[in-house]
């Protein structure tokens, strides 16, 4: 079965999001740690495979692709050649190869590109939304329980997570009867 993929312009996106903007301001490399560490969780949330792409000019090393964990790759392309061009190049190289091809940017040329290359396109402030809302579902599913036909909203506390017998064992430690 073919997975999604999401190719990601990194910088397009720091600089789209005021959040990491702001940290960008302090610390470029802090910047990409945490769009990493988000777009990890979200791509394995959503089962998305993902390249995340930095363009070689804003650091001070060659080009390297690492792989981050299966299924995630962090590229940093040489000083002479653009993120959008890597992305275009691996759009290409991709179609066909997966169901969707998305790419995540705000330029409004790369987006044509994309498109005519047969990707799909999607702007850095909707990924941002997208990732909120994954969040969301993300936290729902895990403080959710279903008893029967009712559903019942947990705060997924450890007592949430004992036996009958030992709860009541923890409580009556808890009042000094044991």
């Amino acid at each position: 079965m073919l997975k999604d993929i999401l190719i990601i312009d990194g910088y397009n996106v720091i600089f789209a999001w005021a959040s990491l903007k702001k940290i960008a301001k302090e610390s470029l490399e802090h910047a990409r740690m945490e769009l990493r560490n988000q777009l990890l969780n979200y791509g394995k949330y959503k089962d998305y495979e993902v390249i995340l792409v930095f363009d070689g000019s804003y650091t001070k090393s060659a080009a390297t692709v690492e792989v981050v964990t299966e299924g995630f790759l962090e590229v940093y392309t040489d000083d002479s050649e653009t993120a959008d061009a890597f992305i275009e190049r691996e759009v290409f190289l991709r179609k066909g190869k997966y169901t969707n091809v998305y790419v995540v940017t705000s330029d409004g040329a790369e987006q044509n590109q994309i498109l005519g290359s047969g990707g799909l396109r999607i702007p850095a402030r909707e990924l941002q939304n997208d990732i909120r809302l994954a969040k969301q579902e993300e936290r729902l599913q895990y403080t959710h329980k279903h008893y029967r036909d009712r559903f019942v909203i947990s705060r997924n506390e450890v007592h949430d997570q004992l036996s009958p017998e030992v709860a009541e064992k923890l409580d009556a430690l808890r009042k000094g009867q044991i």
